[in-house]
């Protein structure tokens, strides 16, 4: 069940509105309880066998953190956070990144180590990160909540369960203490509807407009040329930020209509000037949940923390945030680039010079989209094959096919959005009760609904 279906907007989420609030009238528990079964019943929606999976890695995550809090600070609650982090990624290791792990092994020894084609089970990603991150703050003596309930439903909330945003447990846990938040309001229902609209028209509108054109490019990438070369490479980066954008907003809307605010994810991303900028503002909840997790631990770790080591702490940093999008050497080679491009960053701005804000735009741009085209292409062959053709390594005749085949709308209407639209947030917080704003989402809302025959995955799902 998507957040772009027919039996999401309609029926399950107008029911799961409807019934919280009316218990929340009632029992606050009971109000809380629903919304956790409403979690569990949308998680195993995808796959039955996996709910299983999500329950024990909760019920696990859970005991630790009591053992963690039980322990003294110092070696014995560094001892229990060590097995809760080694249940958490030994859990993803498994799913993820074992059957890759066995292939290197494979082509280091020359030995044949026999694959075991696990599915990824969905949102296991998500769902472990947020419960690490629950056991760091566990550990530094900062959880004061510990009841089941109410951790369950911050680990299942089903808004932010399959694709983030990332929840600290200090913010959510507050608001599920919180019992003003099981009181509907008008205000919180529009503005979240409102954000809900604005990310399921990213979605349907744009993103999905880009799926056939990219998944040819990327296809048939020996046959690219350097026009259709670039097309593709730019239509995916459109793709990416309206698809990922718009699950973040859709989720945000969701939370924000059942009265919880959960993080923001995007800011303008693609208005970046460089390498760091533009990871302060992509998917912003996983950059700071490693930030917290990573790089502060790191440079604490200096007894002397100067510019190589803290330059060394960032680049091991956004290189774990490559890494954790997927198992495979496309995802390392996207790793070590990013590595590579905020340690140059950190470099430059350590000589105290500064380029003009349109050439570092530019400039920042490029190694984004040259970023993204390895992070898509399905092997590193691909990827060369994509990037040689967009330096024009081929003869350059003109795609007429491909350029009959572009969403020539669609890619202007993205364009234009990401270089002049405030982000969705900011344009919620500014809509008033104008008949003018609700017109306009009414017809955004519409023309989503009648895309919605061709439902399509998140992109993120499959991370």
């Amino acid at each position: 069940m998507l957040f772009n279906s027919y039996e999401f907007i309609f029926l399950f989420f107008p029911a799961v509105l409807g019934g919280y609030f009316f218990l929340g009238k009632i029992t606050d528990r009971g109000a809380l309880v629903f919304l956790l079964l409403a979690g569990f019943f949308f998680y195993g929606c995808w796959d039955i066998r996996y709910l299983p999976l999500l329950l024990a890695s909760i019920l696990g995550n859970y005991l630790i953190s009591l053992l963690i809090l039980k322990k003294e600070p110092g070696r014995g609650r560094n001892l229990a956070f060590l097995l809760g982090l080694c249940f958490n990624l030994g859990l993803l290791s498994y799913y993820k990144y074992l059957d890759f792990f066995l292939t290197v092994a494979g082509e280091v020894t020359g030995r044949n180590f026999p694959l075991l084609h696990n599915i990824l089970p969905l949102g296991i990603s998500f769902f472990t990160i947020t419960q690490l991150l629950y056991l760091v703050d566990c550990r530094a003596g900062l959880v004061k909540e510990t009841g089941l309930l109410r951790y369950s439903l911050f680990v299942s909330f089903f808004p932010h369960l399959l694709a983030g945003p990332i929840l600290y447990h200090r913010q959510m846990m507050a608001q599920l203490s919180d019992k003003g938040c099981r009181r509907f309001s008008w205000e919180n229902v529009s503005r979240g509807l409102a954000l809900f609209i604005i990310g399921l028209g990213k979605k349907v509108l744009i993103a999905d407009a880009f799926i056939g054109f990219v998944a040819t490019g990327f296809g048939n990438a020996a046959q690219l040329h350097l026009i259709d070369a670039w097309l593709t490479a730019f239509a995916y980066m459109l793709q990416l930020y309206f698809d990922f954008s718009g699950y973040s907003d859709m989720a945000m809307g969701l939370s924000r209509m059942l009265g919880y605010e959960i993080p923001v994810n995007f800011n303008a991303p693609y208005r970046a000037r460089s390498v760091i900028a533009f990871w302060q503002r992509w998917h912003m909840s996983l950059t700071g949940a490693l930030t917290a997790c990573i790089y502060m631990p790191l440079v604490r770790s200096f007894r002397k923390p100067g510019f190589w080591k803290m330059t060394l702490a960032s680049a091991f940093t956004l290189f774990i945030v490559g890494l954790w999008h997927g198992a495979g050497w496309t995802y390392v080679a996207f790793a070590a680039l990013q590595a590579a491009g905020v340690t140059t960053n950190h470099l430059w701005k350590k000589t105290g010079q500064s380029l003009p804000a349109p050439l570092a735009h530019v400039l920042t741009l490029l190694f984004i989209l040259v970023s993204l085209v390895i992070f898509r292409a399905p092997d590193l062959h691909t990827a060369k094959l994509v990037l040689s053709a967009m330096a024009a390594s081929h003869a350059m005749l003109v795609p007429w096919d491909a350029l009959k085949t572009l969403p020539w709308q669609e890619m202007a209407a993205g364009a234009l959005i990401v270089a002049l639209a405030p982000p969705s947030q900011e344009l919620v917080k500014r809509m008033s009760l104008k008949p003018i704003y609700a017109l306009l989402l009414a017809a955004v809302f519409l023309f989503s609904v009648l895309h919605l025959y061709q439902i399509s995955d998140f992109l993120y799902f499959q991370f």
